[in-house]
């Protein structure tokens, strides 16, 4: 019905060329959009039906009085649904979804960010300069070539390539040497105080520091113990990399105490650049990564001439977002990945940041890089057999107490909605207000009701 970004294929169907990652074009062809598949003249569903629909959903006991939704279209703005939508609220992981639309609209699709090296040898020292990137491989990165797998901004870059860049520069001058890094661009805290403890000895986070091999995972699961100090983890790991070459580094990594760039006998040696930010768009989204999505922010208030800080980070999407034409007014914001529970964001600007996304070439992907339900990231499982599974790419949040979930959903006639549904508040447990979200979902997803 509607091919390329969204299909009505049975969830066994294998993913659709569509969804596979690829390297990102820094200036994407506008004919190329998701958009461009959708029909505007599809037909519209009734406001009054949706907007029943909506305060269905508050009334249910499953969710209670702090749940507002926003429902929009999403070719031109319309408002189907109107449930206190202005109205700020803590948005737990939707979070993210204004983290990527700022920082990729603000960056673009193709910005990376850069890993060097740089070389004293009067000093004999080799300084690993952090530049945001905390998916770093610990070998050599896969570069977005064919085989990178179904998440290429994972090791995309790595200190395997930074080390034989040194290997080469150094030659045969290549004993007796001492590694630094120099992460003092990125300040910190590198845990942010709003984030809870548990966060970190769940394996959920790590402290970011601007610097981090595969998230500063200890190990290759998902939610392994993170390295407290995940640069000087990172560069022990290039130590490593570089006894593999034959070059002979004394001692443990260090911290700079002042930057690199105040050594005049110093000069770069070795680069790496990290995965188009539309990649990890794609990630932080698609996985809800609490690391990625505070890097970001972090690179994204450089990039505006602001600390990379929480604050910072978090100022920074907000001006960003301001640029692109999203309101703000009501906007807080204490970290870019959604775990502080004093975050507020209201319903409407999510559905407003996705329409506002429509008109940025940048972005122009955001459709592909939210998952799709019932194939696809935190939505995989949880759509399976649903008349939602193939219709709906959201992303979702939770939080003790807080149930969220924003996104676009295509209806049975074709018209594809902007919604955005929060609720804050609520008793302990995810599986009743998620279930009740769902149910209206699918009601939309169904709709015939036309106007």
């Amino acid at each position: 019905m509607v091919p390329g970004w969204i299909t009505a294929a049975p969830v066994e169907v294998p993913q659709a060329p569509f969804i596979t990652a690829a390297p990102v074009a820094a200036a994407p062809d506008p004919t190329a959009a998701p958009v461009a598949d959708l029909d505007p003249d599809a037909p519209r569903p009734d406001t009054a039906t949706v907007q029943s629909l909506a305060e269905a959903v508050r009334a249910d006991p499953r969710t209670g009085e702090s749940t507002n939704i926003s429902v929009i279209d999403y070719l031109d703005g319309t408002v189907y649904a109107d449930l206190s939508a202005a109205d700020p609220q803590v948005p737990a992981s939707t979070t993210k979804l204004l983290t990527a639309v700022a920082a990729v609209g603000h960056l673009g699709a193709d910005f990376r960010t850069r890993t060097t090296v740089t070389w004293n040898p009067t000093t004999r020292t080799l300084t690993l300069v952090a530049g945001g990137d905390v998916m770093l491989a610990a070998g050599e990165g896969h570069g977005g070539t064919v085989g990178a797998g179904d998440d290429p901004a994972q090791g995309w870059a790595g200190l395997g390539d930074l080390a034989a860049q040194v290997a080469a520069a150094v030659g045969d001058d290549a004993a007796g040497l001492t590694v630094v890094v120099d992460d003092l661009a990125f300040p910190g805290p590198a845990w942010p105080e709003e984030w809870p403890d548990y966060a970190f000895d769940m394996g959920y986070a790590a402290p970011v520091t601007g610097l981090a091999v595969n998230g500063a995972r200890l190990s290759d699961d998902n939610y392994a113990q993170r390295a407290a100090d995940p640069s000087l983890h990172a560069a022990g790991l290039f130590i490593a990399a570089l006894g593999e070459r034959g070059l002979t580094v004394e001692g443990e990594a260090t911290r700079a105490s002042s930057p690199v760039r105040d050594d005049a006998g110093a000069t770069e040696v070795a680069a790496v650049e990290s995965a188009p930010l539309a990649e990890v768009a794609r990630h932080l989204l698609a996985v809800s990564d609490n690391t990625v999505s505070e890097a970001v922010a972090r690179v994204l208030a450089l990039a505006m001439g602001r600390p990379a800080t929480p604050a910072g980070g978090a100022s920074a999407i907000t001006l960003a977002l301001r640029d692109l034409g999203v309101p703000t007014a009501g906007l807080e914001l204490y970290d870019g990945a959604g775990y502080s529970d004093r975050n507020q964001i209201a319903p409407a600007m999510l559905t407003a940041a996705l329409t506002v996304a429509r008109e940025e070439p940048g972005l122009f992907g955001l459709l592909s890089w939210l998952p799709l339900a019932g194939l696809e990231g935190t939505v995989e499982s949880r759509y399976v057999g649903s008349p939602v599974a193939g219709f709906w790419r959201a992303k979702t949040g939770s939080l003790t107490g807080v149930t969220s979930i924003a996104g676009v959903i295509v209806t049975a006639d074709g018209r594809a909605l902007a919604v955005a549904i929060l609720a804050d508040g609520m008793p302990y447990g995810q599986e009743r207000p998620q279930s009740a979200f769902d149910e209206f979902l699918a009601a939309l997803a169904e709709c015939g009701c036309e106007g």
